[in-house]
């Protein structure tokens, strides 16, 4: 099945179950609240909240059928807030910043059993995905954890298994309040879900062990939320007068798993991958005539491998960032939100900003980025008819953010070329393709001084330790390692790795620009700033937590600039070994304030001990109300 078969499948089976069909939503959320639009069920928080009654047969271009009953595709962004996939983009096949999300919705009517029923009726028996290859997962609380075991829903998984000779205590996996509960928010309607996985092995064995273990051969596809309380700010739930049902299902996800198996018959040669899919084989077909370069499908086994931006990795990474980035920038322009300094405008900015950055991988110094608009409007058009009647808009508004942008980075490195010309005393010159810093001649750099200045896109590795070795609590290298991820999400630095270690703190990162100054020249994020903003912070919260007061750190270390992929490599092994070299945790046991990109994607982080190479970083996406507050006084 196309990409298009398969948004029509799922749309006519729910018609057929007398589900009003509804257009997608605007990119532009009405909630406040809201970056984008993230989720098929924005558009009917009203209802859901009891604010407004259900009426989707009569909304403006629906498809009637019930009134408490509707389905969709929408389009859906997340590269911010809550929901902020981003930064995985590009490093694997599946993620993506702009997506569609398939749906289907009760308003009081229908719940749990029809819901399941349906979900198998369709995935089985209607698209025939091999019944022994699905998973379903049911709520089961953890120690703390709202509510109770969803004894309805494994109920009803449990007779569907069973008629398909399937064990349901095989098929049928537990989650608690992380994969298997839903909020809203901290308050409002909430209730459990069960998601449907598939066993993408090749030979579908895996026994329910991967489900939800962060392995690319269990994927999700379709998540079945159950909303039947109301979360009361004392942390109580209370029954809703009402039940409803919230789906969400991934049309790349399933689109990838259906095309990549030749149409489900081969899952032993299987290449399932989102970007091999026709949704965006015409977005790669397109970049590869205008670059010149081909599309192998590689994927990163660990960071380092980047370096080297003539690698085959990575001009795969950069044709990815680049088909997912214009599906979301084409299609937010097309509903009405332009690239700015604020806001939803500046993610808009940012993202664009990164599709251009890895252009120059693929070797575009002009714009090239609106070009793509054109296939966007053609592959996609029929079914979001906006992006066609806005296309000439669209290609305007990237057309001259990609001039601008292009300007500041040529600006930007000729700057860095005279600086270093200056250094080297006209003896030099650093081609603006290159990479790294050549050493001048005769000059000598300390191990605790850079030069007196720094370079676009330069990568350092700093240490600073605790005053007089002060010995970090478990909670306050927490406080430390969020604080350095909240930096990195931030775009205020790429972070390569970053260890916190009982009196020391080593992080290996590159500053990103923070701003353009009047005559349009980039700004970056200087390493002092960034290195006060971490330290000021976690010292304020350190004392705070422990009931102390004054310095918790001394001056940093600014141990080294990094000039040569040998040299990045060579300290971020020496980081991933800390913990272990020093004793400070035995060799069979992973450390916890370790984080490499690897270890976050729940790979092996690269150099870590064999018998512990599965260090684990601290779970949380945010920081603390104060933390959030902070920016604007950095």
């Amino acid at each position: 099945m196309t990409a298009t078969e398969i948004r029509q499948s799922f749309l006519d089976f729910f018609k057929s179950k007398g589900h009003s069909i509804v257009p997608s939503s605007s990119l532009l959320p009405d909630s406040p609240n809201l970056l984008f639009t993230n989720a098929g069920m924005n558009q009917f928080v009203p209802i859901f909240l009891g604010q407004r009654k259900p009426d989707v047969s009569k909304w403006p271009g629906a498809i009637p059928g019930s009134d408490t009953r509707a389905a969709n595709t929408q389009k859906c962004i997340r590269a911010g807030g809550k929901h902020n996939d981003l930064e995985d983009v590009g490093l694997d096949t599946y993620h993506h910043t702009f997506f569609e999300m398939l749906g289907n919705w009760s308003f009081g009517d229908y719940f749990k059993r029809e819901a399941i029923q349906w979900a198998w009726e369709l995935v089985v028996e209607k698209w025939q995905f091999p019944p022994e290859r699905l998973y379903a997962t049911v709520y089961k609380p953890g120690p703390g954890e709202p509510s109770e075991f969803d004894q309805e829903a494994y109920d009803v998984w449990a007779e569907i298994f069973k008629r398909a000779g399937l064990d349901p205590t095989v098929h049928i996996r537990f989650g608690g309040l992380k994969d298997n509960f839903w909020m809203m928010g901290d308050t409002g309607p909430c209730g459990p879900c069960s998601e449907i996985h598939v066993d993408l092995t090749p030979r579908g064995d895996s026994q329910g062990k991967l489900v939800n273990a962060g392995s690319s051969q269990c994927i999700e596809v379709w998540n079945l939320v159950f909303i039947q309380f109301n979360a009361n700010p004392d942390g109580t739930l209370s029954p809703l007068p009402a039940r409803h049902v919230d789906t969400g299902m991934g049309l790349e996800r399933v689109a990838a798993i259906v095309q990549g198996t030749n149409g489900l018959k081969d899952f032993a040669n299987a290449r399932i991958s989102n970007y091999e899919t026709d949704l965006f084989r015409p977005l790669l077909a397109a970049l590869e005539r205008l670059s010149g370069k081909r599309y192998a499908g590689t994927v990163p086994a660990r960071q380092t491998e980047l370096s080297d931006r003539s690698s085959q990795v990575a001009i795969d990474v950069a044709f990815r960032v680049i088909a997912d980035h214009i599906r979301t920038l084409g299609f937010a322009i097309a509903d009405g939100i332009l690239p700015s300094n604020e806001g939803r405008g500046y993610v808009l900015r940012r993202i664009l900003r990164r599709a251009v950055r890895y252009g120059r991988t693929l070797g575009f110094h002009e714009p090239f980025f609106f070009k793509l608009v054109d296939v966007l409007a053609e592959t996609m058009g029929d079914v979001f008819p906006e992006i066609r009647a806005r296309k000439t808009h669209v290609q305007d508004v990237i057309r001259r953010e990609e001039e601008a942008f292009n300007r500041t980075l040529d600006r930007g490195i000729a700057l860095f070329e005279e600086e270093v010309a200056r250094l080297l005393g006209g003896t030099g010159h650093l081609p603006a393709a290159a990479g790294n810093l050549p050493a001048a001649p005769g000059a000598k750099y300390s191990r605790r001084n850079l030069p007196h200045f720094e370079r676009p896109w330069a990568k350092y590795m700093v240490t600073f330790s605790t005053v007089q070795g002060r010995q970090l609590s478990p909670r306050a290298r927490d406080i430390v390692l969020e604080s350095i991820l909240w930096t990195h999400r931030q775009g205020r630095w790429q972070l390569f790795a970053a260890c916190v270690m009982p009196d020391h703190v080593h992080v290996l990162f590159e500053p990103q620009i923070k701003e353009q100054d009047a005559t349009g020249k980039p700004v970056f994020w200087s390493v002092t700033e960034l290195l006060h903003s971490v330290k000021s912070f976690t010292a304020h919260e350190i004392n705070k937590l422990e009931g102390t007061t004054g310095a918790v750190w001394e001056k940093e270390s600014f141990d080294r600039l990094i000039r040569s992929d040998a040299d990045l490599e060579e300290k971020f092994h020496y980081i991933c070994r800390n913990p272990w070299d020093n004793n400070v945790v035995p060799p069979t046991e992973p450390y916890r304030w370790l984080w490499t990109p690897d270890a976050e994607r729940g790979a092996h982080a690269s150099g870590v001990p064999a018998a512990a190479s599965t260090p684990t970083c601290v779970g949380s996406q945010t920081l603390p109300a104060q933390q959030a507050d902070e920016p604007a006084q950095r």
